[in-house]
């Protein structure tokens, strides 16, 4: 039996261009240097890719600690 990875992207600021976001793993923060930071079209193929490899084990939600920041 395979076992897939469970993913969550939390984005903790959307701003015209770019989404600032922490990367989970399994649980487990990946990015502990900071947020990453991607234009909006590489974070939504970074999205689906990470979807599609997981059997749709990865989800995108908005931190709630700190509140997600709009920027527009």
């Amino acid at each position: 039996m395979m076992r897939y990875n469970e993913y969550l992207l939390s984005i903790v600021q959307l701003t015209r261009h770019h989404v600032f976001f922490d990367f989970f793993v399994n649980g487990a923060q990946a990015n502990t240097d900071g947020y990453m930071c991607l234009t909006i079209e590489e974070f939504d193929r970074l999205y689906r890719d990470l979807f599609r490899s997981s059997r749709g084990r990865c989800v995108k939600s908005y931190s709630t600690n700190p509140p997600t920041g709009f920027y527009f």
